[in-house]
């Protein structure tokens, strides 16, 4: 029974993947940083922001496959990336600094795609072929990112305390810099 709810959540997750790769994505780079023109989607005038980034740690390959005794296919080949989508991304009011702000959002998730990519490194060297070691991995390592995206916003107020999200951009790149 467990197999088969763990097998459907990996179909609808990859009909999920499917219908966002129709949409226009930006891979995360560290060399590749985020302008207005990248927002593309309608400000939503039901939320109190003046942007909103919209992001996903995607695992690849996409088209996973797990056989009868739950072990993945090709494990050697599982890593993740975060990607930024340009049409469910978008402005209100734009400002240099909330660029930078809404920039280290999609940063956040870039951390911890690498935090993903290690553990799941760390599984392919102990040969470790088991999707719910993947899963688990992936699912305890997004839900710390997106905490860590909470408390970003909170400590910050949404980017408007200056001092606060500049000390939050220094931690964040130097994480990034000590894992890659």
């Amino acid at each position: 029974m467990d197999k088969i709810k763990i097998l459907s959540l990996l179909i609808l997750f990859l009909m999920f993947s499917s219908t966002i790769k129709s949409q226009s994505i930006i891979k995360w780079s560290k060399d590749k940083k985020l302008t207005w023109s990248d927002f593309k989607g309608p400000p939503n005038l039901d939320v109190i922001a003046y942007a909103q980034t919209a992001y996903k740690i995607e695992i690849l390959p996409s088209n996973v496959q797990v056989d009868d005794e739950n072990n993945i296919q090709n494990y050697t080949a599982m890593t993740a990336e975060a990607v930024f989508y340009t049409q469910e991304s978008w402005v209100y009011e734009k400002s240099d600094y909330l660029l930078k702000h809404e920039q280290l959002h999609f940063d956040i998730a870039a951390l911890f795609a690498n935090k993903i990519k290690i553990a799941f490194n760390t599984l392919i060297k102990a040969k470790n072929a088991n999707f719910d070691s993947y899963l688990e991995v992936y699912q305890k390592l997004w839900a710390k990112c997106l905490e860590t995206q909470k408390k970003y916003d909170t400590e910050t107020q949404h980017g408007q305390l200056v001092k606060e999200n500049d000390e939050w951009i220094e931690r964040i790149n130097n994480e990034i810099n000590s894992i890659e």
